[in-house]
């Protein structure tokens, strides 16, 4: 996905400094002008802007606050975005962190995925000061649909994770009903059709066949794990990991 971005700010003229722990995987990018860099300090050294685009809390920590981390060379006012799927309370950790150190660490979940960083369609839901959110939503133009100010600091991730509840939910709910339909005689394609404009309508099945399954998992894990921590209970949702690790990319694209 850092690499979809990268390709779509080089692509606007922008500059751009980049960082991976595995050092071939920057050579597209500093082939297209980007300035691959040996440390994440050394991007945020150069850059008002940093987006950390890792998998998961530990990721973040690291990248922003080990030797060499993002900490170790950003300037002061320096906005860094948390763009990973991570908890509410870490983005608030981080935040307090980086506000020691004159910087402005705001939470700006990605949402669409692979997919939408490829088509440059990227939506981010953000948590930090209004005024901040504002200059990333400047420099996120070449890659982003939207960027979405939910409220403060770890509400970005609130609102990724209602959306990735809702995204496995409908995508269950959607095999199941499309198993139905062909069971009774109505091909696949045709319901799809029908349901669009139907009550029941939802983006998944819209999209139908472009889904590529990547973390159901992780992202489920994360609600369940905040929602007991809120005393919320979430009976569905609390079934949908094991729904979700029974299905694969083959058994959507055999509902085409």
């Amino acid at each position: 996905m850092g690499a979809a971005i990268g390709g779509h700010v080089l692509a606007d003229a922008r500059p751009l400094a980049v960082y991976d722990p595995v050092p071939e995987t920057m050579a597209p990018l500093a082939e297209q002008g980007a300035t691959a860099c040996a440390t994440p300090a050394e991007v945020a050294a150069q850059s008002e802007v940093v987006l950390v685009v890792v998998v998961d809390d530990a990721q973040v920590r690291e990248a922003l606050t080990s030797a060499g981390g993002v900490f170790d060379g950003a300037e002061d006012d320096t906005v860094v975005a948390i763009c990973a799927s991570v908890r509410p309370d870490t983005c608030r950790e981080l935040a307090a962190a980086g506000a020691e150190r004159g910087l402005h660490v705001i939470d700006s979940a990605l949402v669409r995925g692979k997919r939408g960083a490829e088509e440059g369609q990227l939506v981010l839901y953000c948590g930090g000061p209004e005024d901040v959110v504002d200059r990333l939503r400047a420099a996120c133009i070449p890659f982003t649909e939207a960027v979405v100010h939910v409220g403060d600091v770890g509400a970005g991730q609130v609102a990724k994770t209602a959306n990735n509840v809702l995204l496995w939910a409908c995508i269950r709910a959607d095999v199941e009903a499309l198993r139905l339909g062909r069971a009774l005689g109505v091909e696949p394609a045709k319901l799809r059709d029908a349901l669009a404009i139907g009550s029941g309508a939802n983006r998944p099945l819209a999209e139908w066949g472009k889904h590529r399954l990547r973390w159901p998992h992780k992202d489920l894990e994360v609600a369940l794990a905040v929602a007991v921590e809120a005393g919320v209970e979430m009976p569905l949702v609390s079934q949908l990991p094991r729904l979700m690790e029974e299905l694969t990319v083959d058994d959507l694209h055999e509902l085409l």
